[in-house]
């Protein structure tokens, strides 16, 4: 799959959830600023659910082992993980929330 995906209206969304979006379990989560992140939902230390960590603002922390990472870059803040998030494009279009899978 490729392209915009509607993840469905922003209004009511909570601040940090999980979203399936062609077989692809997606981490979506609102920034400080109002922004939007979308990110692979499993750590990439032990796969564990990212949306059930803790968001801390542009980060967030893997309640198995407490990795790190910034959500929008993807980057590893804190190990144990060592390899990088991967990061997909979110935008609203009037009051939907949409995701680029590419």
């Amino acid at each position: 799959m490729s392209g915009w995906t509607s993840l469905g209206p922003v209004a009511g969304r909570a601040e940090l959830g999980a979203v399936v979006v062609d077989g692809l379990e997606i981490a979506v989560a609102r920034l400080d600023d109002g922004a939007w992140s979308a990110f692979d939902n499993d750590c990439t230390h032990e796969e564990c659910p990212l949306a059930e960590g803790d968001l801390e603002g542009d980060r967030i922390v893997c309640y198995c082992h407490s990795s790190a990472f910034d959500i929008r870059s993807g980057e590893v803040l804190e190990g144990p993980a060592e390899e990088a998030l991967r990061i997909y494009e979110t935008r609203v279009q009037g009051d939907e929330l949409e995701v680029r899978i590419d």
